[in-house]
């Protein structure tokens, strides 16, 4: 927040609420949500009256919950507002519970009612825990009805939504069964990333990005999203999903769809979700584009089978049977363990003639980059000096600064399901529109026993995924 900034500029929840964390002694609660809530209470951003509740089988007395809610919070953050957390650890509480015990349940609204001094109240209840344990969550709480007046319970779900297509619909129908679609928020927490949604603004705003994104002037895509670290003890996870079902079913196709979609008529929820749904359906990928590596020392980790042929890298190759892009190739990569930690959007310009002329020229990028910092260049030549006509590369940009209503990206997502927005939380046919994307390369790798490439760790993985690009005339770019 800028230094004597208004707060009425700023977004906040005006509401009071409650908001159960279930699998809140989960990693996912520790590394993202509570830093995220103590966030929102630094930035003076909570209502006067709320309520954190933490809920999960793991015996927990309220004093072992405040304090690994604080050491979480010291853990992430740097400096700490030590009001700022005494305060929030004030609202914060812990109740012990089975998913599928109604009791335990009834128990809990009568807890969250002790805590409550206004009917009006919004309830929210958080899913931190994995799928399996979503359909006796799902039954429990319509049985025990956590409604308020002044609104139906809100359900927010994190991702993976289901395991492949046909989990994902079962997924929906077992929601269906008990709730409505308004109360079902969705999330990927990437689309909370200010960076994320700016690829959208950057195509509204600038009259030079919208008129050169298409096929006329762009050569390839690139979109790309490496880690340095590896599974780091979340075996049981991911062992069972892999790197195209973790990340590119999910991240690499939204910011795909962030990118390439047509700028909606208006920024709402159901034109985004138009648009975004228009891409993802147009989208066609041949299996046989698609290189899978695992890195050296992944199989045999604790939790993992030494036979296992889980990927921990993939690159491939698509296009869009859309009017912008038709013919235009799009790459996307992601790995774990490789050599850092970067995100980006690469766009590769098509030379023009005096480029082709004058010989092997570096072509033209627009590199929008989103970790480790945000920050947009773009890749032009210019002359060197003398006589000769040579060029040299001249990179110019600069990073892209949130100013004004800054915050990470699942406490702006929080204050949105608070408020009952949906702009950045998606729908069941993006989802399914994903998953026919990426089930029939699961399902070939699966018939075929396409073995995963090895690499080493600290790498750029596996050199096929190099020779993807080649064989079109293409390199991976990167500016680190």
């Amino acid at each position: 927040m800028k230094k004597n900034q208004p707060i009425e500029d700023f977004k906040v929840a005006k509401d009071p609420f409650s908001l159960v964390i279930f699998g809140a002694s989960g990693s996912l609660a520790k590394l993202k949500l509570f830093p995220a809530l103590y966030e929102l209470a630094a930035e003076k951003r909570m209502p006067e009256h709320y309520s954190i509740v933490g809920y999960g089988r793991t015996k927990l007395t309220q004093k072992q919950f405040k304090e690994r809610f604080e050491a979480s919070v010291r853990e992430a953050i740097e400096y700490v507002d030590e009001d700022a957390l005494s305060a929030i650890l004030k609202h914060v509480h812990y109740h012990a519970g089975n998913y599928d015990q109604e009791s335990d349940f009834k128990a809990l609204k009568e807890k969250i009612a002790e805590l409550e001094n206004n009917e009006n109240t919004v309830r929210m209840a958080y899913f931190s825990v994995p799928p399996s344990a979503f359909p006796p969550i799902f039954d429990t709480l319509n049985k025990v009805n956590f409604n308020t007046r002044k609104s139906k319970l809100r359900l927010v779900i994190e991702k993976p939504f289901g395991y492949d297509l046909k989990s994902a619909k079962k997924l929906k129908k077992m929601i269906e069964k008990n709730f409505k679609e308004e109360q079902i928020y969705m999330l990927d927490h990437y689309l909370g990333k200010e960076a994320v949604s700016n690829l959208m603004s950057l195509r509204y705003a600038n009259a030079i990005i919208t008129n050169l994104m298409n096929k006329k002037f762009v050569s390839n895509i690139q979109i790309v999203a490496m880690e340095d670290r590896d599974i780091e003890g979340r075996a049981n996870y991911f062992d069972n999903v892999g790197i195209l079902r973790d990340m590119v079913q999910s991240h690499l196709l939204q910011i795909l769809a962030y990118l390439t979609m047509f700028a909606p008529l208006e920024p709402n929820a159901k034109e985004i979700t138009k648009e975004k749904k228009r891409v993802l359906r147009s989208i066609q990928l041949d299996p046989n584009s698609v290189v899978r590596g695992q890195y050296m020392g992944y199989a045999g980790k604790d939790g993992v089978p030494k036979a296992s042929q889980t990927e921990t890298f993939a690159a491939l190759k698509l296009c869009l049977k859309h009017p912008l892009w038709e013919g235009v190739p799009i790459y996307l990569k992601s790995g774990k363990a490789l050599k850092q930690k970067w995100t980006a959007v690469v766009i590769e310009f098509k030379p023009r003639r005096a480029q082709r002329d004058h010989g092997e020229l570096k072509p033209n990028r627009l590199v929008i980059q989103l970790q480790p910092t945000e920050k947009i260049e773009f890749h032009m030549l210019t002359k060197l000096g003398g006589q000769h006509f040579a060029f040299h590369e001249m990179t110019t940009g600069r990073p892209i600064y949130c100013s004004g209503d800054c915050l990470t990206e699942h406490g702006r997502l929080f204050l949105d399901v608070i408020d009952g927005s949906k702009e950045l939380f998606l729908s069941f046919d993006e989802i399914f529109a994903a998953w026919r994307v990426i089930d029939p390369v699961v399902q070939h790798c699966e018939q075929q026993a396409c073995k995963p490439h090895a690499y080493k760790k600290g790498g750029l993985g596996p050199k096929a995924a190099d020779e993807l690009l080649k064989k079109d005339g293409f390199e991976w770019f990167y500016s680190f």
